[in-house]
């Protein structure tokens, strides 16, 4: 399976769908997963590197202060990482082409979905023997330091602290779409992936598992390029959540079922993540409850990793505070441009 960058957020698209089941049904699906995930203690990991003395850039201060005002008491902030592990491939082969801020507000019934573009041009700090510390494309974090170092990265980037992580293999991704009967996206102009020479139509798309690849992977042949990339990754998770909730995935347990274990064998989450205690907490949000943000960029800076986003400042430092104080539903009224459900 070629390299590509695949972004379903399968994991809280089925925490949507436990919820969808029924409070007793989430939790004993959830219940299900639990003992068939990855387990890894990344968390751990990342608080052993050595800490950032680097300046936050896009993290506004209390006062001047040298530290960010407070989180929010109560909400939480999820890390997913969408990865290619190739069998054959070593880490520093590989590249984290997807990166998600899922918050969680303190009521537990708002989420706000944030992508990061794999080529946002950010500060990591020097890895002995690989970097030694600048800017550069935040996609390299993971090459050079696994997801404990994407975990530091994002923090330091966005002042957050990361509660929970889940790497996602995506090559499971055309299984589960076919598992949940396929999904539809909406497409506003016709366009042809010039990989493969499919040509999505304006308007509805129904997408099975191999065109829904075909769909999240598409760059070229796109006005945006990686950002319309993005919007259709956020698309597909709205519409996938969308298709578990639905009568046809939910009311039939062969098919959950199918699922869930499907979506067991693809992720690996942080030791300490509660499965079932995060279904019972999620049990009310619905697709409804979620919107989605790429986080802002202006224009491109050319590097030697090859040409990167340049990061909004402004922009940043207004969506990476009301992530931390839990005032993202102001921050979204205030942006009507930042749900993104239609794909380019």
């Amino acid at each position: 399976m070629k390299r590509w960058a695949k972004a379903v957020l399968v994991t809280l698209a089925v925490l949507i769908g436990l919820a969808g089941a029924g409070f007793g049904t989430a939790v004993l699906y959830a219940h299900h997963v639990e003992g068939e995930v990855g387990r890894d203690d990344i968390l751990g990991q990342a608080s052993a590197l050595p800490k950032i003395t680097e300046a936050p850039e896009y993290v506004i201060v209390n006062g001047g202060a040298t530290a960010p005002p407070p989180a929010a008491a109560g909400a939480e902030n999820f890390l997913i990482l969408g990865v290619d592990t190739r069998a054959s491939w070593t880490q520093s082969q590989s590249r984290s082409d997807t990166i998600m801020l899922v918050h969680v507000d303190a009521n537990r019934d708002h989420a706000s979905i944030v992508s990061i573009p794999r080529d946002s041009y950010v500060y990591i700090p020097p890895v002995p023997g690989k970097w030694s510390g600048g800017k550069t494309k935040i996609n390299a974090a993971y090459a050079w330091g696994g997801a404990p170092l994407v975990v530091q990265v994002v923090g330091h980037l966005t002042g957050l602290t990361i509660d929970h992580v889940v790497r996602v293999d995506f090559a499971a991704v055309r299984r589960i779409t076919d598992i949940v009967g396929g999904v539809d996206v909406t497409i506003r102009k016709a366009v042809t992936d010039g990989r493969t020479g499919y040509r999505f139509h304006a308007g509805v798309n129904h997408l099975d598992g191999k065109h829904a690849e075909i769909y999240v992977r598409q760059r070229y042949g796109l006005a945006q390029g990686d950002f319309d990339r993005v919007k259709r990754q956020q698309q597909y998770l709205h519409a996938l959540g969308d298709k578990i909730l639905s009568m046809g995935v939910v009311a039939n347990p062969l098919r959950l079922n199918s699922l869930l274990t499907e979506v067991a064998k693809s992720v690996v989450v942080d030791a300490g993540l509660d499965l079932t205690a995060t279904a019972r907490e999620l049990s009310a949000l619905r697709t409804q409850d979620l919107d989605f943000a790429t986080v802002p960029s202006t224009g491109f800076v050319h590097s030697a990793a090859g040409t990167a986003n340049r990061l909004d400042t402004a922009g940043c430092r207004a969506l990476f505070l009301a992530l931390r104080t839990d005032t993202m539903a102001g921050y979204t009224r205030s942006h009507p441009g930042y749900q993104a459900v239609t794909g380019a």
